[in-house]
């Protein structure tokens, strides 16, 4: 596994808004990139998770999922 940096780059290629837990407090915020930033400051839902069909899920070899919660890995 290979940190994921927090770079325009990596923002461009995230699909964190289209995950079904992304709340409307992380839209308004406009949050994303968990796997490479902190944890949401954000209450949520679990209702899906889509970090296991991000493109830097594979590239980065990333395990788990709810980065949204957990933070960067």
């Amino acid at each position: 596994m290979t940190k994921v940096e927090n770079k325009k780059e990596n923002l461009m290629r995230c699909i964190c808004e289209s995950c079904p837990s992304y709340s409307e407090c992380t839209k308004g915020e406009m949050q994303g990139l968990f796997c490479a930033r902190a944890k949401s400051l954000c209450g949520f839902d679990k209702k899906g998770c889509v970090c296991g069909n991000c493109p830097l899920t594979e590239e980065f070899r990333l395990t788990g999922g709810y980065y949204c919660e957990s933070g960067a890995v």
